[in-house]
C-alpha cells in the first residue's frame, strides 16, 4: 500500500528545499504517538518560494497541514483534530506557555484528494479559488483553516 501521507509530505519537502521554509514530517506532537502530518516552518535564511502550490499562498511562520487522501474523508472530526494538534503545537514552540507566539504566525491547512461532501453545504465557507476554500473554525483559536482538494 502506498504510504500518501509521506508521499504528498515528501513532494513539499522536495518543492521548499533551499527556499525560506523547512518542512518536518510526521511531527510528534504527545506523548502518545499522535502524528501531525506537515509542518512548514518559515526558516530565517533562504529564497521565497515564486510560486506555492494551490492552497498554500498564504503561508505564515507555522503552517500545519493535514492531508486526505481518497481512502479517508475530510470531515468536521479531521478539522477538530487539526485545531488539537496546532494547540499543542504553538504551546511547544512557544518559548513559555504563559508567553506564546502571535497566533498570526500560525497558519492551518486541510489537504484532500477528493472533495468533502459536507463542505458544499457549510455556511461559514468562502471560495478563494477553484478547489480553494476557507473555513472559519467554530472556536476562538483566531487563525484561517484553508482547505484544498488536489
Amino acid at each position: 500500500m502506498i504510504n500518501w501521507h509521506r508521499l504528498f509530505g515528501l513532494a513539499l519537502k522536495d518543492f521548499f528545499d533551499g527556499l525560506y521554509y523547512d518542512v518536518e514530517l510526521e511531527k510528534n506532537l504527545t506523548v502518545q504517538e499522535q502524528y501531525l502530518d506537515i509542518v512548514i516552518i518559515r526558516k530565517s535564511v533562504g529564497n521565497p518560494p515564486k510560486t506555492l502550490p494551490d492552497g498554500l499562498e498564504n503561508l505564515s511562520d507555522h503552517n500545519l497541514v493535514t492531508y486526505k487522501s481518497l481512502r479517508e474523508p475530510l470531515d468536521r472530526w479531521t478539522l477538530d483534530e487539526l485545531i488539537g494538534y496546532y494547540t499543542i503545537y504553538r504551546k511547544q514552540v512557544s518559548p513559555d506557555p504563559k508567553d506564546l507566539l502571535p497566533i498570526e504566525q500560525f497558519q492551518l491547512y486541510a489537504i484532500c484528494t477528493r472533495k468533502p461532501q459536507w463542505l458544499s453545504h457549510y455556511k461559514a465557507k468562502k471560495k478563494i479559488k477553484t478547489g480553494v476554500h476557507y473555513y472559519q473554525p467554530n472556536s476562538t483559536i483566531g487563525c484561517e483553516c484553508r482547505i484544498a482538494v488536489v
